[in-house]
């Protein structure tokens, strides 16, 4: 019976946990045009950039899960980042250079869904907040609740500091977010050229706090 525990994640753990990224969206376009391809160079860029938040961003919350019965593998990942109180955001910004990207045409395409995230994340997010940035489960340990316990964590959170939780979610992951009370605040889909990318932005509202005297 799988066994597992959820725990911050330490430096240690970076290699793993980029391996476990790229395993996971293997099928998901959007990560795909944002990472790139699993090669070593993009492997090295994604730790570099995880690693760069990780340090320097105090507000940032990582997790893993943790199999007990696997020498400790890492069966998934969720990073929160923490805006407790209202501050006008900042449009998302994308490196010019996407490195990561060969063709000019993906580059050119990344560029223009990149925006189109970013510009329906300002209008809609105006308000002290919780953003789930990433939440993947490897692929052998999907199906045993452990997106559900990241969720689960989050909410409490969430609820603790009475501020929503929002997202941006994929097609596949959007029927497991709605099972854990998020609300579809807008659907975007995407198509140029080979690129088709449908999402969701999300919301979940806090529970208010019941007093009993």
């Amino acid at each position: 019976m799988a066994n597992f525990f959820i725990t911050k994640v330490e430096v240690s753990d970076w290699d793993e946990i980029v391996e476990g990224h790229f395993s996971s969206f293997v099928d998901e376009q959007f990560q795909l045009l944002l990472h790139g391809s699993d090669t070593p160079r993009n492997r090295q860029l994604l730790k570099d950039k995880m690693l760069n938040k990780y340090t320097r961003l105090s507000n940032s919350i990582w997790l893993k899960a943790v199999d007990q019965n696997s020498k400790r593998k890492i069966a998934g990942m969720a990073n929160y980042t923490l805006n407790p109180t209202y501050v006008l955001l900042q449009k998302l910004r994308l490196d010019s250079d996407m490195p990561w990207l060969d063709d000019p045409e993906d580059k050119r395409i990344m560029r223009a869904i990149f925006d189109d995230v970013a510009d329906r994340r300002w209008r809609h997010v105006k308000e002290a907040h919780i953003q789930l940035d990433t939440l993947y489960v490897l692929p052998e340990y999907r199906g045993l609740g452990i997106a559900g316990r990241f969720l689960e964590w989050g909410r409490d959170l969430a609820d603790h500091l009475m501020v929503p939780i929002t997202l941006e979610s994929s097609m596949m992951a959007h029927p497991l977010y709605l099972k854990y009370g998020f609300v579809d605040v807008e659907h975007s889909r995407v198509v140029m050229g080979k690129w088709d990318i449908e999402y969701y932005q999300m919301k979940l509202e806090p529970k208010s706090t019941e007093l009993q005297g």
